[in-house]
């Protein structure tokens, strides 16, 4: 999940009170679920610009779709939406998007287990993402995320873990294609489970990115590699508790733009915490690389974005939730995050802040209609090269038809 406050940001935010509101809506024993959102949302400032120079609306109309499939010790799930986004002034940013999510977790009668997980995503990135030249003309963003885990031991003191993945990200722009890149990963890693409400773990990851555009001024594509060593631990000290927590000690190295190597902490830190039947809390702290920082999910359904291109990012993030009534409900966030920004050929330094607050809420009407609205504002203060200042206010509102 990326923490930056943009329109991608926001637009999670609308899509997290839809998927809410399926929770609050009676729920049934369907392996699927179908369904159409409409939503519209109106920007102050819909290119990011320190300016302010223009405002408008969008119109997103989303079809979503899944499949929930145990069989004996398996279960095959995925999770898909196509949409249309078109704006009312901007027309060349109009665009179709979607985002795909599949897997198959797997066991044996034995204590061997694992996951095959696959990830795709189409969508228009930010208008001013800070590090590359701001982009008015659409410019769509592709990843594609495949992620395979294998675990040996399930309810015994220790468990061996192992696992593979691979990324892509593409861009339509071209100013964007120096940020073009397959990634390669892998770790290993050992779990011991002392308790039934504490798990630790450590183990080894490694990353190998290739670049598939030279940077301008280069004479080739750039490379990466990144070392880590990690400890985790997932705690549960009461049934309304959940703390999940990673830290790595590691470094990443470039080729060519050795000067946004970086060496040092980074780790996530998540606690859910439900204090009462209708209030929920979520906070969330980060600390990665801008390459990692937008495919952090730390929370289920976040959009993910490749557009942080930070050397460094620290976020933390509070989310509420309230349910009014059985069919009202009220979210509310806060989320601030600080980046530090380096042009890897020169040394030139940047940093800026990002601040996002929003308040929303959604209506249950009947067991497949939801209504609701939102609304937000954000703001960036930027220094030095890679980024620029800007502020932002957005307000919107969705009708859902869900079958499920």
């Amino acid at each position: 999940m990326t923490f930056r406050p943009t329109l991608a940001a926001f637009a999670a935010f609308a899509a997290g009170l839809v998927v809410s509101g399926a929770g609050w809506a009676q729920a049934t024993d369907r392996p699927w679920n179908v369904g159409v959102v409409q939503d519209f949302t109106h920007n102050s400032n819909v290119y990011n610009t320190s300016t302010n120079s223009a405002g408008d609306t969008v119109s997103t109309t989303t079809l979503r779709g899944g499949l929930n499939l145990r069989f004996g010790r398996q279960r095959a799930y995925a999770n898909a939406s196509a949409l249309h986004q078109r704006y009312s002034d901007a027309n060349a940013r109009s665009h179709n998007g979607y985002t795909l999510g599949t897997g198959l977790d797997w066991s044996t009668v034995e204590r061997l287990s694992g996951s095959f997980t696959l990830d795709a995503n189409r969508r228009l990135t930010d208008f001013n993402v800070g590090g590359i030249v701001p982009v008015t003309l659409a410019n769509i963003e592709q990843t594609k995320d495949f992620n395979a885990r294998v675990r040996l031991g399930v309810v015994t003191l220790l468990a061996f873990e192992a696992g593979v993945g691979q990324r892509q990200v593409s861009f339509s722009a071209p100013e964007f294609a120096s940020r073009e890149y397959k990634q390669d990963n892998g770790s290993l890693g050992v779990t011991y489970r002392p308790s039934a409400i504490l798990t630790l773990g450590t183990g080894l990851s490694v990353q190998r990115t290739r670049f598939l555009a030279a940077a301008p001024g280069q004479s080739a594509p750039d490379r990466s590699d990144r070392q880590d060593a990690y400890l985790s631990a997932n705690w549960v000290p009461t049934g309304a508790s959940t703390v999940n927590a990673r830290v790595n000690f590691g470094k990443t190295e470039y080729e060519r733009a050795t000067a946004a190597d970086f060496s040092g902490i980074t780790g996530s830190l998540s606690w859910a915490w439900r204090p009462t039947g209708r209030l929920g809390l979520t906070t969330l702290l980060s600390r990665d690389t801008g390459q990692e920082s937008g495919f952090l999910r730390l929370v289920e359904g976040a959009a993910v974005s490749a557009t942080d291109f930070s050397q460094v990012s620290n976020a933390l993030s509070l989310q509420a939730s309230y349910a009014l009534t059985g069919k009202i409900g009220l979210t509310a966030g806060l989320t601030y995050t600080r980046r530090t920004l380096v042009d890897g050929f020169t040394g030139v330094a940047g940093s800026d802040i990002s601040k996002l607050a929003s308040l929303g809420a959604i209506w249950a009407a009947t067991r497949t209609m939801s209504l609701g609205c939102s609304a937000g504002y954000d703001s960036r203060s930027a220094t030095g090269i890679g980024s620029d200042s800007f502020s932002n206010k957005r307000f919107g509102c969705f009708g859902q038809f869900m079958l499920d």
